[in-house]
């Protein structure tokens, strides 16, 4: 769930022709991912303004304040007659009501900015950072698409930067307009794979080529410790920022290796009916449970969550996996309908409480909630601007209370 809604279809896997459309007169401008931005205010200026104060009006060109991605590609025509050597960009980052929550970065001329760039920019890299079962699969927006074509691969496309499908094409996708996509099938076997994007206009012609291809790696017998679990495990957050972001995935920050279950949308009920064919591969000795949230807003009640998590206990012992559950955290239900048009249940608090109560009776648990809750009992702004998904500062908080946890283990 992002403010910006993708619905994405499998795309039959076959082969066929695109034809490119060479796209001239744009401009791309990137920056550095900002910590907990909604969105980014862009100016473009004729004055390089090095104070965190806005340029005078006379001298700015452009504005913008819905940019969701790192980066963004302009048509040139804004800039028509100008010299771009003597116009300058910056951003600054923004919450979800537009006000400012970091500084303007150092103004850059448009002149040092990629012109007519041939491919989509990824920014899913999976640098240092182990992929999610289910990979999330992002990008900068392309001027003038209408929708984008995914390909994974098992080994390094024939043809680097060409229109045609790879031959080595293991799954394909195609998605509306957006900047991420979230992959519908878990990667489960061991191999090394490969994703890149193309996208197209209307006419369903290539803009250009595909993108580069980002190498990853499964491998289900390297970790010992696993967390499960629904979107807050799966990543992402601050509205629009992907789980491929590892800044917002809370295993980013434990102190030892571990591989990312988490599958957006779960419930607790889900998480039962997918333990075999998706936890079971990767032999985990340690698995840090977190489920239910999505059962209880939607109206649930504590025993039919309490029911699933006991039925995901069984299946952890009865396969030498040690069970250790994370209490669930608050919602702040005003948010939550702020950005996702979402009721929540109005007895979530008290089902919620009866949830925890019960996770606080296992052998082995960890208290996040106590962590994240506020004095009015709901998920502060300040951890998770969406009301649901904790972000930056909030996954921190849930790494140090699962650290403080593994390190009474022995060798952590």
């Amino acid at each position: 769930m992002r403010l910006v809604k993708i619905i994405a279809i499998m795309a039959s896997i076959v082969f066929f022709t695109i034809t490119t459309t060479a796209q001239a007169g744009k401009i791309q401008l990137l920056w550095p991912n900002a910590v907990d931005a909604v969105m980014y205010e862009l100016e473009i200026a004729g004055i390089a303004v090095r104070e965190d104060t806005p340029a005078p009006q006379a001298q700015v060109f452009y504005t913008a304040t819905n940019v969701y991605t790192p980066g963004v590609e302009l048509d040139l025509a804004l800039f028509e007659q100008q010299d771009l050597e003597k116009l300058y960009y910056r951003v600054r980052p923004l919450d979800l009501e537009k006000n400012p929550v970091g500084t303007f970065t150092r103004p850059v001329a448009l002149s040092r900015a990629e012109l007519n760039p041939g491919k989509p920019t990824v920014t899913t890299l999976f640098s240092g950072h182990p992929v999610q079962l289910y990979p999330v699969y992002a990008w900068i927006p392309v001027l003038g698409a209408a929708r984008y074509e995914i390909e994974v691969t098992d080994r390094l496309p024939e043809m680097q930067n060409g229109t045609e499908p790879s031959r080595y094409r293991v799954r394909s996708y195609s998605m509306g307009p957006g900047f991420d996509f979230y992959d519908t099938e878990p990667f489960t076997q061991d191999g090394r794979y490969y994703w890149r994007v193309i996208a197209l206009d209307q006419d369903d012609q290539a803009l250009g080529t595909y993108s580069e291809a980002v190498p990853f790696s499964v491998d289900t017998g390297r970790y010992q410790w696993a967390i499960y679990g629904d979107s807050i495990t799966h990543g992402g957050g601050a509205v629009s920022n992907p789980p491929s972001d590892a800044r917002f995935d809370y295993s980013y920050y434990l102190s030892v290796p571990v591989k990312n279950l988490g599958k957006s949308g779960d419930t607790a009920e889900a998480l039962v009916e997918r333990f075999e064919a998706e936890v079971l591969p990767f032999k985990p000795k340690y698995l840090l449970i977190l489920g239910g949230t999505n059962s209880i807003r939607g109206g649930a009640t504590a025993k039919e969550v309490i029911d699933s998590l006991t039925a995901i206990k069984k299946k952890c012992r009865k396969n030498g996996i040690k069970p250790i559950f994370l209490t669930l955290p608050p919602l702040n239900p005003d948010r939550i309908q702020q950005v996702f048009n979402q009721d929540t249940a109005a007895n979530w608090q008290q089902e919620l409480a009866k949830v925890n109560a019960f996770i606080k009776t296992q052998p082995d648990y960890i208290d996040i909630y106590s962590v994240l809750v506020d004095e009015n009992g709901l998920l502060p702004v300040k951890y998770a601007q969406d009301g649901l998904h904790p972000d930056i500062a909030g996954k921190r908080l849930m790494g140090h209370a699962v650290n403080a946890y593994i390190s009474h283990f022995a060798g952590y």
